[in-house]
């Protein structure tokens, strides 16, 4: 299912890097996971967390936060099933630019 994300199109010429550092983001999560490297994990889904949100990636965000609660709680096997939520919603993510 895709996932329709409404950008304003006064920042469309920001969203093909802001799509790459996501990408590379969640990759380099599931590397810190698959290391059980805690800090990063936290430092990662924290970024994600903070960035989605500006752009209108109100669920990126939010699913990066119950990473980052996960992991901040240490638990890490519910840390890794966000992060497939995360890797499974980014890749289905649809851009509709509008001029609202």
């Amino acid at each position: 299912m895709k996932h329709k994300i409404s950008v304003k199109t006064k920042i469309k010429k920001y969203i093909p890097q802001f799509m790459d550092n996501t990408q590379n983001d969640i990759d380099l999560l599931k590397q810190a996971a698959s290391d059980n490297n805690i800090s990063e994990m936290e430092r990662l889904s924290h970024s994600i967390k903070g960035y989605g949100k500006p752009f209108g990636f109100t669920e990126l965000g939010n699913l990066a936060a119950k990473v980052h609660l996960a992991t901040k709680a240490g638990n890490i096997s519910d840390a890794a099933l966000y992060i497939q939520e995360l890797e499974d919603y980014y890749s289905n993510i649809e851009i509709v630019y509008v001029d609202k």
